[in-house]
C-alpha cells in the first residue's frame, strides 16, 4: 500500500501500571464489540492523539497519564512517533512541544507544504501541527457527522484558516501558493517597517516645530549684500556649527523619547511579571497551567516560578540601563544647548556689525541673525521630511509589490484546471449523495469544497450520510490533488442517527469503494449485521468490558516505550 499506513499502537500509564498494543496489519481494520463504551472511539484517537492531534479524550481517560508509541509506514519506509503530554519523539528526535521544529519535520515527512499565518503576525507564516494533516481524514463520532472539518480540539491557534486548509486538501491551492504568500509576507515586513519609520519622523518633525523660527525682517540690498558675504566669509563654520547642532538637538529629543517609552514598557512588564508570580502561587494549585486560547499545557513548578523572578530580575536591570541611558542622553543634550547658545554668542557678536538704524533708532533684531536663523533651520526641516518621502516611497512600492504577487498568485491556477476541480468534486459529490439515499439535500448553494455548510434539507439521519458523501468527496479530491501524501481514513462509528439496515449496508459500502484501494481504513461500529462484509475482509479488534489497559501488558510496553523513545 502506499502512502502513510498505521501498524502498532502501544499506550502505557505508568501511574495506574496499565498498558496495551494493537496491530493494524491490514487494509482494512474494524474495531468492534458488542455494545458501546468500551473505548472504540478512545483506542482511534490515540492514534492521532499519538501524532500531536487532539481529538476530544474524556477525564478518565486523560487521568490515566498516558505515554503512546505507535509503528507507522510510508511508501514502505518504517517510522515510528511517541508521545508523553507535549513531549514528542519523532524517529528518534525528541521535541518538547507539538508546534515548531516537530510540525515541521513531521510535514517533511508527508510532504505537507501547508502555512498558516500567525494569529498575532500576519507577516510570518507556520506550518501548522499534524492535526491540520489529518483533517479530511478522519471522522470523529462526536463533531464530524455534524460539522466537517471539526473533528479535533485546539485548531483557533491560527484565524480563518479552514478555507485555506479546505483549498489546499481539494487542490485549490498548492506549494508554490506559499511560496509566493512568504514574498508577500517580506513587502508587508517592509511597509511595516517603513511606516514605523514615518511615525519616527513625524516625531522628530514635532520636535523641529517646538524651535523658534527666525523672525522675518526687511532689508536693503546692500545690507544683504553685507550679510552674504559675512556668510561666506566668516561666517561659514558658524552656518555649519549650528545646522549640526540642530540636528543634533533633534536627534537626542527623539532618542530621549523613544527611551521613556522603552521605560514606560519596562516598567509595565515588572509589574506584569509580578502579577504572573502572585497569580502562579497564590491562583494556580498545580503544577501546570493549561493556555485557555491554545490548550498548551504550561509548567507551574517551583522551578518555573523561580524563572518568573528572574525574568523580572532581568527586566529590572534593562529598565535601570534605560534610565542610565536616558541621563546620558539628558546630559548630551545639555551640551548641545550649551554649544548652541556658543553659537548663537558668537552670532550676536558679529550681528553687531549689522545693526540697521531707522529714524535714529536701532533695530533690536538684526538681519543677518534673522537670515542665518531661517537658513539653518530651514536646511534640517528639509532634511527631515526628504527622509520621511523616502519612506513614503519605499512604503508605496512595497504596497504595489504585494498587488502584483497577489496577481500572480491567482494566476498560479488555470480557470481550466479550476474548473476541472469544480467538476470533480460536484460529481463524487452528487454520485455519493445519489448512492446513500441522500437525495433530499439541497445542492443549489453548493459549488465548491468551501460550501460545506450550505449542505441543507433532509432528516437527521439522512443529514449524516450527505455529510459522508461530503467527506468521501474531499477524500477522492484530496487523492487527484497530491498535495501531500494520503493518510488512512479513520470512520467512528458510520451508523449515526439510527440508520436503517439497508442504509448502513450502503453507508460501509461506499465508504469501501470510494476510499483509494492503497489506502488504510479503520473503521469503529459495534456488531452489526451490516459491517459482515467490511469484517470478512478485516483485521478485526474485539473489545469486550474490560477495560482498554491492561495489567498484563504492563512490564513488556513499557521497557519497549523506555527503550525507543525515553519518554
Amino acid at each position: 500500500m502506499k502512502g502513510l499506513q498505521f501498524q502498532r499502537l502501544v499506550l502505557v500509564s505508568d501511574s495506574k501500571r496499565l498498558a496495551n498494543q494493537f496491530d493494524f496489519p491490514k487494509r482494512l481494520n474494524l474495531v468492534t464489540g458488542k455494545d458501546n463504551s468500551i473505548g472504540k472511539s478512545t483506542l482511534v484517537k490515540n492514534i492521532l492523539w499519538t501524532f500531536g492531534c487532539e481529538p476530544v479524550l474524556d477525564d478518565e481517560w486523560k487521568s490515566n497519564d498516558v505515554k503512546a508509541l505507535l509503528y507507522f509506514e510510508i511508501n514502505g519506509k518504517n517510522h515510528y512517533v511517541a508521545r508523553y503530554q507535549n513531549t514528542m519523539v519523532l524517529d528518534g528526535e525528541k521535541f518538547d512541544s507539538v508546534g515548531g521544529a516537530y510540525s515541521e519535520a513531521f510535514a517533511q515527512l508527508v510532504e505537507f507544504k501547508l502555512k498558516l499565518h500567525n494569529r498575532n503576525d500576519d507577516t510570518e507564516l507556520q506550518v501548522p501541527p499534524p492535526a491540520f494533516y489529518f483533517l479530511p481524514f478522519y471522522i470523529d463520532q462526536l463533531k464530524s457527522w455534524s460539522e466537517p472539518w471539526a473533528s479535533f480540539e485546539k485548531l483557533g491557534q491560527y484565524s480563518k484558516w479552514k478555507p485555506t486548509v479546505v483549498k489546499y486538501h481539494s487542490g485549490y491551492i498548492g506549494p508554490e501558493h506559499f511560496e509566493v504568500e512568504e514574498s508577500i509576507c517580506e513587502q508587508k515586513k517592509i511597509v511595516n517597517e517603513a511606516n514605523r519609520q514615518i511615525q519616527r519622523i513625524d516625531s522628530a518633525i514635532e520636535v523641529l516645530d517646538e524651535v523658534p523660527s527666525a523672525t522675518s525682517v526687511a532689508v536693503s540690498e546692500e545690507q544683504f549684500d553685507a550679510v552674504q558675504r559675512e556668510i561666506q566669509d566668516e561666517l561659514g563654520q558658524f552656518v555649519a556649527a549650528q545646522v549640526r547642532l540642530f540636528e543634533a538637538q533633534t536627534e537626542t529629543k527623539t532618542d530621549l523619547y523613544e527611551l521613556e517609552k522603552q521605560l514606560e514598557l519596562a516598567e509595565s512588564s515588572i509589574n506584569e511579571l509580578e502579577e504572573d508570580y502572585a497569580f502562579s502561587v497564590e491562583f494556580v494549585p498545580g503544577d501546570v497551567l493549561e493556555c485557555p486560547l491554545c490548550g498548551v499545557q504550561h509548567d507551574n513548578s517551583l522551578a518555573s516560578r523561580a524563572v518568573l523572578l528572574a525574568d523580572k530580575a532581568a527586566v529590572q536591570d534593562q529598565a535601570q540601563s534605560i534610565r542610565n541611558e536616558i541621563s546620558n542622553k539628558k546630559q548630551m543634550l545639555n551640551v548641545i544647548n550649551s554649544d548652541l547658545e556658543g553659537v548663537k554668542e558668537e552670532v550676536a557678536r558679529i550681528n553687531q556689525k549689522y545693526i540697521v538704524s531707522e529714524t535714529e533708532e536701532e533695530v533690536e533684531e538684526s538681519a543677518f541673525a534673522s537670515v542665518l536663523g531661517r537658513i539653518a533651520q530651514s536646511n534640517v526641516t528639509s532634511n527631515v521630511v526628504r527622509a520621511k518621502e523616502n519612506q513614503q516611497l519605499i512604503s508605496t512600492k512595497a504596497e504595489q509589490n504585494q498587488k502584483e504577487l497577489k496577481k500572480d498568485q491567482k494566476k498560479l491556477l488555470p480557470s481550466a484546471t479550476r474548473k476541472e476541480l469544480g467538476e470533480l468534486f460536484m460529481g463524487n459529490l452528487m454520485e455519493n449523495i445519489k448512492v446513500l439515499g441522500a437525495e433530499g439535500l439541497n445542492l443549489s448553494r453548493v459549488k465548491h469544497p468551501t460550501d460545506y455548510n450550505r449542505l441543507m434539507g433532509g432528516g437527521a439521519a439522512e443529514g449524516t450520510r450527505g455529510l459522508l458523501a461530503y467527506q468521501i468527496a474531499i477524500l477522492r479530491q484530496s487523492e487527484f490533488a497530491q498535495n501531500c501524501i494520503t493518510a488512512p481514513f479513520v470512520v467512528d462509528t458510520p451508523n449515526q442517527q439510527e440508520q436503517a439496515v439497508h442504509r448502513y449496508e450502503k453507508v460501509v459500502e461506499v465508504i469501501m469503494e470510494n476510499v483509494p484501494k492503497t489506502s488504510q481504513i479503520i473503521m469503529c461500529g459495534m456488531e452489526n449485521p451490516a459491517l459482515d462484509v467490511f469484517a470478512s475482509e478485516a483485521h478485526i479488534i474485539e473489545l469486550d468490558g474490560h477495560r482498554l489497559l491492561r495489567e498484563e501488558e504492563y512490564e513488556a510496553c513499557t521497557v519497549e516505550i523506555m527503550l525507543l523513545a525515553n519518554v
